[in-house]
């Protein structure tokens, strides 16, 4: 899993003599990551003109390593021994002047000298007596240390690394800047994250509305209206009228699709139903696939489409009394949202509503048998009542560690048997609306878990919730596992 970590960068300053030594604390600079990135988020990473600097022309090279990665480190570690450096136009050396420009800044400098002993080949004397005179320089400010073997060093500087960012106010610093922060905040009609919720008109996120099923079936009332494929006609062969049988509409469909069309005010021609001469092969005719149909091509697109019209009618039907029974409620959209630096996990957000205000699951709204067992097996109600995810944030059901299982209908071995929804209605509409409700005095508590959500990243509610009167605001508390602090906040709404 992702982690967030405090990166420091670390200079490496020193003279071309200072070889061992870059070894050592590239070491020491890894024992310190893997003592501590995953404990505590702090991490340091080396910077050296060997690795960290690139070809570029349009400046003095002392210049442009200054902008390339000496400005932006956060601490140095300079070491000497017999060697000062080639001058720069601003220092007597380039380490001298990336010490400079590290405590001019207030930035922190590991500053040794080193008293191992010296093979005469690197005896020089100019060098030495440069050395000494930048260390006189120091003397008084009490920043620099020295050392006369590696190990003496590399345990020396160690300890100095730690101290430094491992004080109580740095980790106490990174622990406060690299952690989550948590709010809630609306969701608007548009969709759009607001800081200010808003009661809004409720609206299924159906495929399509009552409204569009009915513009759609007097469209297909008109269609068929307009293909005349004429009457059936007497057939003259005998021999092939034994292997197939004319095709009609059934009398119950015929009567079902008339009703339709007289509730609708669609009037129809007196061919509506009339399908020419068509006709199925009672010999290769398959159950499952249906008829295999002989005819005119507008003959058999007519039968088509009348069975799409019975069908779409029948899918209306039982789409009305689900549109109907949330018609005219309203409700609310909430996301929980990290504009923090680091993950979080396990957040559990606690709210108050006022009694009057929400509508709970106790008084959903009413469905018959039938109307129980079309919205489990037929609609996927995470869907209907559900907050998709949008380009600002994402659904409820990314955050989930397990995600949710849909509901699957039972098998029923009696053929034509209708089994009683209402046990399994309520588990589905519980599981869902995903909330914990719990009454107290004039107010309903309602609590939410939230697995995991990322830095930087809004996740909504997982479902819309009814409300029936106004709300001025809604209080609330968030804790988390990764942030030690109740985070607590009210979340006003837009009059």
């Amino acid at each position: 899993m992702a982690q967030n970590v405090t990166l420091y960068n670390l200079l490496i300053s020193c003279p071309g003599d200072i070889k061992e030594e870059v070894t050592l604390i590239e070491s020491a600079v890894d024992e310190f990551n893997e003592l501590y990135a995953e404990t505590l988020g702090i991490t340091i990473k080396t910077r050296h003109w060997s690795k960290s600097s690139y070809a570029r022309s349009g400046g003095k090279p002392q210049a442009l390593l200054n902008e390339q990665f000496v400005n932006k480190c956060d601490a140095a570690v300079a070491i000497f021994w017999t060697r000062f450096g080639s001058p720069t136009d601003e220092n007597g050396s380039g380490t001298e002047e990336e010490i400079e420009i590290m405590l001019q800044s207030g930035k922190q400098v590991f500053m040794y000298f080193s008293d191992k002993p010296i093979p005469p080949s690197k005896i020089n004397g100019d060098g030495y007596e440069k050395i000494q005179a930048f260390r006189d320089k120091y003397k008084d400010k009490g920043i620099y240390f020295t050392y006369s073997s590696d190990e003496e060093f590399k345990k020396m500087f160690f300890a100095h690394l730690s101290m430094h960012f491992l004080t109580e106010k740095r980790v106490s610093e990174t622990a406060n800047e690299y952690r989550s922060k948590l709010k809630l905040l609306g969701i608007d009609e548009t969709g759009r994250l607001t800081e200010e919720a808003v009661v809004c008109p409720f609206v299924l996120n159906a495929e399509i509305t009552m409204k569009e099923y009915i513009t759609s079936i007097k469209n297909m009332y008109q269609e068929i209206s307009n293909m005349n494929v004429g009457g059936r006609s007497v057939t003259t062969n005998t021999f092939f009228a034994g292997f197939t049988s004319p095709v009609d509409i059934d009398e119950d469909e015929k009567e079902f699709i008339t009703v339709a069309a007289e509730q609708l005010e669609c009037e129809l021609s007196d061919s509506f139903f009339e399908l020419g001469n068509l006709n199925k092969d009672t010999l290769t005719s398959n159950p499952l696939s249906g008829p295999k149909l002989n005819g005119t091509s507008e003959e058999k697109q007519k039968y088509w489409k009348i069975k799409r019209l019975h069908e779409t009618i029948s899918k209306a039907l039982e789409w009305a009394p689900v549109e109907k029974a949330f018609s005219g409620m309203n409700c609310i959209k909430l996301a929980i949202q990290n504009c923090g630096k680091a993950i979080d996990e396990d957040a559990e957000i606690t709210f108050e509503v006022p009694k009057e205000s929400l509508l709970t699951l106790g008084e959903f709204p009413k469905f018959n048998n039938a109307e129980m067992g079309y919205l489990l097996t037929d609609c996927d109600m995470s869907i209907l009542f559900g907050i998709e995810g949008t380009s600002e944030y994402i659904e409820y059901s990314e955050s989930k560690q397990n995600g949710r299982t849909p509901y699957g209908a039972r098998p029923y071995g009696l053929s034509g048997y209708v089994p009683n929804y209402s046990d399994d209605f309520t588990d589905e509409i519980k599981d869902v609306f995903c909330y914990g409700f719990y009454s107290s005095e004039d107010k309903y508590i309602v609590k939410l878990k939230v697995d995991y959500i990322k830095h930087n990243t809004t996740v909504a509610f997982p479902t819309i919730l009814f409300v029936k009167n106004e709300i001025d605001e809604i209080p609330y508390k968030i804790t988390s596992k990764n942030n030690p602090d109740v985070v607590e906040g009210c979340i006003k709404f837009k009059s």
